[in-house]
């Protein structure tokens, strides 16, 4: 016996596809930028015990590269950046190197004293890396 189901093919203008989202017909990645954001502040709270620890600023240094980096920048081999696109990554990797300091934006402390003090791997040029 053969049955034969009444299937129907549901179109999609956007799918997730390997942890990266895929739009057909675009080539925009502002969404795929935004969730690699988010996702980049999920890694970054569940390290949050060790980011606000005693530990020394080095350690922390290594942490947020080999962990939060990664997540961020996952598939920016595809990517075709804007200059907003890239700004938009580089203010979520501010904000986060404040919160690892423990510095607020009213405390009013450039961003290259920041820069300084946590010596992380800067986003922009990270991507450009690995394109």
């Amino acid at each position: 016996m053969l049955y034969v189901l009444n299937m129907y093919l549901e179109t999609v203008k956007e799918y997730t596809y390997l942890g990266q989202i895929v739009q057909l017909g675009r080539n925009s990645f502002e969404k795929e930028i935004d969730r690699r954001i988010q996702l980049g502040w999920g890694a970054f709270g569940k390290l949050r015990r060790v980011f606000s620890s005693p530990i020394p600023q080095c350690l922390k240094t290594k942490v947020f590269d080999q962990c939060v980096l990664p997540v961020m920048t996952y598939g920016a081999e595809t990517w075709t950046l804007t200059a907003r696109l890239i700004h938009k990554l580089q203010v979520a990797q501010r904000a986060m190197e404040r919160a690892m300091l423990g510095i607020s934006l009213r405390d009013k402390i450039r961003n290259e004293v920041i820069r300084q003090r946590t010596k992380v791997t800067d986003i922009a040029f990270r991507v450009s890396v690995l394109k």
